[in-house]
């Protein structure tokens, strides 16, 4: 009896504490991060209704969720004259039509990346609901893929859009810039797009990297992808709900064939402007074009332009010009710029007061002369197998002395060939009996060279070594154009695609990269459709696709002393 008395007392004692412990809340441990999307589970009319006559689609997820920028990432097709009210209920999105839908038509909302859950943001991409006002469901569709015209890199999130030509006061080529499409959809990440449930007809296929948000072509901004003929969907078979759970509010993905294939470009702006025209130093400035110009003039309004008053020199690329000033100027000089008969702006250069505001100096350095400077297209190491040693001086040159220069070795002196390359006279090679892995110094002496406007280089020491041959590796590349045939670019590039060297083949044939640094490099051809030796866009209103590019299949390891051989079908 006592022991019984002494338990029960035991136990009314804790019990307190343990109804204590019991009601407070302790955190649970985590467990694996959400990352499934929001699912449909029911839909009110349902998903693939026929006959449709509702006000409104209630669309019912499994968790709460979020619906971000409806407006922007809803859309519809056909498209609607006025957009549907959205509205999130709970575990509901609400759709109200605020306009009467066409009879017999097929409506396709996709809700795009509108649909999220609340707790972790996961995204229910591309969500469709579909319905009909007839009493069919449209079942034909097209499906492609999108890549970048200039690198072959698939385009996600791209839309791709269909037009009929069915508008009587717009060009049908015209509509993309004008009208929204009858039918859109998105490219996923690896660029493939499908359309389902789309009518009969043939449609233009285009596909933008829209940044406005309204489905139009609005260039030079963005860029577009085109199919060269219209294109009339076909069936595919889809997979039907059946005992395995598949069901109509979440039916699985149309297979995709992979017939259609689009290159996406940015199309040249054809209007030449200047970009920009600034001071470089006191006696020199430039021009910067948008693109190359044609046939350049530039015309001095407060000088005599009936003399010569500078001197211009074009950059590699052709799209910057250089002016040296050969007579004395205004603190403001005024330039018309022509392209050809177009004047395409007038510009300020203001040398003098430009300068002093630009780069004041301090007051002992204001009595430093200016000096003429020597650049060099190598810095440490020389390939001579490959390049020659080029210098440049800063300004076109009216006096130099070669003399003086010499080229010092492991205590021997030598007399270097030195040869002007440039009208201007400002670029100079240097020519030598080099030996591989080896240092030298190149010595200018000072005022070997003296500019048009009177300035003299300082003493200058340029330290260079070459290269070791064995150190240097070969790429030769048996390519076969017979089933492709036309002129190519071939082209050597970098791991990150900057281009190293490029050779020409208009027929099948060998290409050889010698004398070649160790690395991992990628080859790229260029189809030069009209023999310009460069890579060129597309043109949409003249029908004219970006030039076809290939990479070879895989990245090629190139090591010293090696010489590696490969076969490419183009």
């Amino acid at each position: 009896m006592q022991t019984r008395f002494f338990l029960l007392s035991l136990i009314l004692l804790l019990s307190p504490v343990l109804m204590f412990r019991c009601a407070n809340p302790v955190t649970p441990q985590g467990g694996d991060k959400d990352i499934t999307p929001p699912k449909a589970v029911a839909c009110i009319p349902p998903n693939y209704s026929t006959h449709f006559s509702s006000p409104d689609i209630r669309i019912t997820f499994n968790e709460f969720i979020a619906l971000k920028s409806p407006s922007s990432e809803i859309f519809i097709s056909p498209p609607l004259d006025k957009k549907p009210d959205y509205k999130l209920r709970g575990k509901t999105i609400i759709v109200d039509f605020d306009q009467a839908l066409d009879s017999n038509t097929t409506y396709i909302i996709n809700f795009g990346k509108s649909i999220n859950d609340i707790t972790e943001g996961n995204i229910l991409l591309n969500f469709q609901y579909v319905f009909s006002t007839g009493n069919f469901i449209d079942s034909l569709s097209i499906t492609g893929k999108v890549i970048y015209a200039f690198d072959n890199q698939p385009v996600s999130e791209a839309f791709a859009e269909l037009y009929l030509d069915n508008n009587d006061t717009i060009p049908f080529d015209s509509l993309p810039y004008l009208v929204p499409p009858l039918y859109i959809t998105e490219t996923d990440k690896q660029g493939m797009f499908t359309f389902s449930n789309l009518h009969p007809g043939d449609y233009k296929l285009i596909v933008l990297e829209d940044n406005s948000g309204d489905f139009i072509y609005n260039m030079p901004a963005e860029k577009i992808a085109f199919e060269d003929s219209l294109i009339s969907p076909w069936f595919i078979q889809e997979v039907l709900a059946d005992s395995t759970g598949l069901d109509s509010i979440n039916p699985p993905p149309l297979p995709i064939k992979n017939d259609l294939l689009l290159k996406l470009f940015e199309e040249i702006d054809s209007t030449q402007e200047v970009i920009k025209s600034e001071l470089v130093t006191n006696d020199m400035f430039r021009i910067i074009y948008k693109f190359p110009p044609h046939s350049p003039v530039v015309i001095p309004l407060n000088l005599d332009s009936t003399h010569a008053w500078c001197m211009e020199e074009f950059s590699p690329n052709r799209d910057t010009l250089l002016f040296f000033p050969t007579i004395e100027i205004p603190d403001t000089l005024i330039l018309e710029v022509h392209d050809g008969e177009m004047v395409l702006d007038t510009v300020l250069i203001a040398p003098t007061h430009i300068a002093k505001a630009k780069h004041p100096k301090k007051k002992e350095e204001e009595e430093k002369p200016e000096r003429l400077l020597v650049n060099w297209n190598s810095r440490s190491t020389f390939n001579y197998f490959k390049n020659p040693l080029i210098g440049r001086v800063s300004h076109p040159l009216s006096e130099y002395d070669l003399s003086g220069i010499l080229l010092i070795s492991n205590g021997d002196t030598m007399v270097p060939t030195i040869e002007f390359t440039d009208p201007l006279v400002r670029f100079f090679k240097v020519s030598s009996s080099w030996k591989e892995g080896t240092s030298y110094k190149l010595v200018i002496p000072d005022s070997a060279f003296l500019s048009f406007n009177g300035l003299y280089n300082e003493m200058t020491v340029y330290t260079v070594k070459t290269v070791v041959l064995r150190e240097l590796g070969s790429l030769l590349l048996n390519i076969n154009t017979s089933e492709k045939p036309g002129d190519y670019i071939i082209q050597l590039l970098t791991d990150k695609g900057i281009v190293v060297e490029e050779k020409y083949l208009n027929e099948s044939g060998q290409v050889k990269f010698a004398f070649i640094a160790p690395a991992t490099y990628t080859i790229k051809a260029i189809l030069d459709y009209n023999r310009n030796k460069r890579w060129d866009t597309g043109d949409y209103l003249k029908k004219i696709q970006p030039e076809t590019v290939f990479f070879f299949p895989k990245p090629l390891d190139i090591r010293g002393n090696w010489d590696v051989e490969e076969e490419w079908k183009l």
